[in-house]
């Protein structure tokens, strides 16, 4: 007499079934990758815009705090920019250079921008101590090369 175990059902999945959710999975994915890129750039540009406008309020609380002129820079063909103080005498500040300022102003902070956002090249700010006021009004534009944003 034999005795015979019965048979069970064997769990798992047959390569069919692993296939269609490979290909269903890679589906997706393809869909969602340019959204994705899109999503990233835009962040990227916000986050740039976001860190130029602290700046902006950095300087101009530095020339009320220091009772002197601070300057936010714009330069290395629009990849970064620098804030730098007065101190005396005529100077230049470059933020791709080291030392970053040469002759009178003292750098307080450089910010290298990320890749593929640049700010308007060439463009200054100056803050005056008293009100924390700008000298004389100008327009930057932070812009993203890749894409549309602005």
């Amino acid at each position: 007499m034999s005795s015979r175990l019965p048979v069970r059902g064997v769990r798992g999945f047959t390569l069919i079934e692993l296939m269609v959710v490979v290909a269903l999975a890679s589906v997706i994915l393809a869909l969602a990758i340019p959204s994705f890129t899109g999503m990233l750039a835009r962040k990227r540009m916000e986050g740039a815009a976001l860190e130029l406008a602290t700046d902006l309020q950095y300087a101009r609380s530095e020339a009320v705090q220091r009772n002197r002129n601070v300057l936010l820079l714009t330069g290395g063909a629009g990849t970064c920019y620098a804030n730098a103080a007065w101190t005396s005498g005529t100077g230049t500040c470059d933020c791709t250079a080291t030392p970053v300022c040469t002759g009178g102003p003292t750098p307080l902070k450089t910010v290298q921008l990320a890749s593929g956002v640049t700010v308007t090249n060439g463009t200054s700010f100056d803050f005056e101590p008293v009100r924390g006021s700008l000298q004389s009004a100008a327009n930057t534009t932070a812009t993203l090369v890749r894409g549309a944003w602005q």
